[in-house]
């Protein structure tokens, strides 16, 4: 494969650091995403209903209810990110092996 030499020199650093600090840092990437997308929806929500049903007649449940939903969101990304270990082991051996086999060959 042919990369240029800071993707390279990233790669090569992250094939150091072995597949489980790469899993974790997968795992944790994901995760922040589901929560920062949770958050957002759930703002987005409550936003349009304290809009709709104007700051009069407010029901507090129907403003919270979204953040509970984003929160099971990314309680699923957290299960989703543990279910995509196998695939994240793999693309990591296989990133990692050829960057081994192209070293190999220019030595």
């Amino acid at each position: 494969m042919v990369f240029n030499i800071q993707t390279q020199e990233k790669i090569a650093s992250v094939c150091e650091v072995g597949v489980e600090s790469y899993i974790k840092e997968r795992n944790k990437e994901i995760i922040s995403n589901r929560i920062d997308e949770g958050l957002m929806g759930a703002s987005f929500v409550s936003a349009l209903y304290v809009l709709y049903a104007g700051l009069n007649r407010i029901n507090l449940k129907m403003v919270v209810a979204p953040f509970f939903a984003g929160g099971f969101y990314a309680l699923m990304g957290r299960r989703q990110a543990k279910n995509d270990d196998s695939e994240s082991r793999l693309a990591f051996e296989k990133v990692c092996s050829n960057m081994r086999e192209d070293d190999e060959s220019e030595s």
